[in-house]
């Protein structure tokens, strides 16, 4: 896809996009918003909520792809951000966030349904 048609496509996802999960850093400095279309978005709040803030500081610094589906939720330990989609569960270490990486710590898919 070109890219002009890809930047497109972006601003149109961005149109149609809701935040289903939030949480913070351990440390208070970052915020971790999830959306409907598996991505994380990592926010500096020093950033976003400066008096010189602008609107490109006011973006992810980081945004990443944590499931197929939606983050429906996201919570944070005194070490990883935990994000859960449609069935999967999964760890990412904060440390690795802010440097802008993404690998996955763990991934767990618990067994769900109805049972006799």
């Amino acid at each position: 896809m070109a890219a002009p048609m890809m930047e497109t496509q972006r601003k149109l996802e961005c149109l149609h996009m809701t935040i289903f999960s939030q949480s913070f850093s351990p440390c208070g400095r970052y915020l971790a918003a999830g959306n409907n279309y598996g991505e994380v978005g990592i926010f500096s709040l020093a950033s976003a909520l400066s008096m010189d803030a602008t609107e490109e500081s006011q973006k992810p610094i980081f945004t990443f792809r944590a499931h197929d589906g939606p983050v429906y939720s996201l919570v944070s330990t005194s070490r990883q951000l935990i994000s859960s989609g449609t069935g999967d569960i999964k760890g990412w270490n904060w440390n690795e966030l802010i440097k802008k990486g993404c690998k996955e710590a763990w991934s767990r898919r618990p067994a769900f349904g109805y049972q006799k």
